[in-house]
């Protein structure tokens, strides 16, 4: 049947803004506005109040109604819906409605229902508008809805809110799991380098770890600034050098960078600052992403976002890498500016790093490789099986209202 012959749908109470109170008043009752209807109906927060006189008896909610967001400047809110399961004396604003069930169809049912894809299908191709986006209350009357018998729709909400709550209860499992594998790798920073912050601009050195060592990072690594060839001439643009820069480098954090999102040339390089640095090169974003760090697998330039070292016989890159990477936080703190953090290069050349033998950087480089690489398997891993339970209550919903 069309959906308009199995519930009435009551438009939300329109008031004047001089009317509203935002908060509790004698003889004013309190209206639900879009952001309220989310998984369930937010009726505690984000109200206003509107004189009773303005809100019909029918326009009271009662319990078993379902509010639907008819018109937001937001799309996502467009068509959201959440049933009032217990009692509540209040309303809807003019850019919601309220959906209630005539005799013969359950409510909850319809909760279920209005959460299908089917549904949500087709609010997508019907929401229309520019700023404000907008759903027609004639258009969702003639919506098509198949009902069975009352007590199978019972029956089928049971079993929906059941199925779907059990996903929900899986869904924060595996997030509290995500979360617990992605600190993993801090940890095991924290034991490799002994608790110890490896890098620091402190100008008192703390005690180091035994067979460890306090050198200022310059005399073991040479460090390179970089540079961004002209905007203004594109010829200097697209060629063969790679050229690492700030939308890169959260994905190449704790790894070899071998491709960047834009390539500079021989050109570019001869005309600006900019240096091609040799593989092995460890780049630290300085501005900004302050604190992610790669090492270059390939000849490349980096922008001036990045302060560069070029490791001596001394000093392992991957050790180098690995110990800036258990100092992010404190490197942070050292970055100056309101907007965008930077730590400037008096502060970089001043850097200390704790250190071993090179044999031990190379085992410890050894040893974080291998680990932090299960680690990034295991959070891999739990975030596909959390994108699956992400999406198992629409999967739910279609096979029980019988869509594809």
């Amino acid at each position: 049947m069309k959906l308009g012959e199995a519930i009435d749908i009551i438009r939300g109470v329109s008031f004047d803004k001089n009317d509203a109170a935002p908060n509790p008043k004698s003889g004013y009752l309190p209206i639900l506005r879009a952001g309220n209807i989310q998984d369930r109906l937010i009726v505690d927060q984000d109200l206003i109040w509107v004189p009773n006189a303005r809100v019909s008896l029918a326009q009271k909610m009662q319990v078993g109604d379902i509010a639907i967001a008819v018109s937001s400047g937001s799309s996502t809110l467009v068509g959201k819906t959440a049933i009032l399961e217990e009692g509540w004396d209040g309303s809807v604003g003019a850019f919601c409605a309220i959906l209630r069930a005539r005799n013969g169809v359950s409510p909850r049912y319809l909760a279920q229902w209005f959460r299908g894809p089917a549904f949500n299908t087709w609010r997508e191709k019907k929401t229309r508008g520019a700023n404000i986006q907008n759903l027609q209350i004639s258009e969702l009357a003639a919506l098509e809805i198949t009902l069975p018998p009352l007590d199978d729709q019972e029956r089928l909400a049971n079993a929906m809110e059941e199925q779907v709550a059990a996903a929900r209860v899986a869904g924060l499992a595996c997030e509290q799991q995500v979360s617990l594998a992605m600190r993993i790798d801090s940890a095991e920073l924290k034991q490799e380098f002994e608790g110890c912050t490896p890098i620091t601009a402190a100008p008192i050195l703390p005690v180091a770890p035994d067979a460890r060592k306090w050198y200022a990072l310059v005399d073991l690594a040479r460090l390179e600034s970089g540079h961004t060839p002209s905007r203004r001439r594109p010829e200097w643009w697209g060629g063969h050098v790679p050229w690492l820069a700030l939308p890169d480098i959260r994905k190449l954090h704790g790894k070899y960078a071998y491709e960047t999102a834009e390539n500079t040339n021989d050109a570019g390089l001869a005309n600006s600052s900019a240096r091609l640095l040799p593989p092995g090169t460890v780049c630290l974003s300085r501005t900004a992403s302050v604190g992610f760090v790669t090492i270059l697998g390939k000849p490349m330039a980096t922008s001036q976002d990045f302060c560069n070292w070029i490791c001596g016989p001394k000093l392992d890159p991957e050790f180098l890498m690995y110990a800036f990477m258990a100092s992010q936080e404190s490197l942070r703190e050292l970055g100056s500016g309101a907007v965008h953090k930077t730590i400037y290069m008096p502060t970089i050349q001043s850097f200390h790093i704790c250190a071993p033998a090179i044999e031990e950087q190379r085992r410890i480089a050894r040893t974080l490789r291998d680990r932090l690489a299960a680690t990034e398997t295991l959070t891999t891993g739990l975030k596909a099986r959390l994108s699956e339970i992400e999406r198992l209550p629409q999967r739910l919903l279609a096979a029980a209202f019988g869509q594809n």
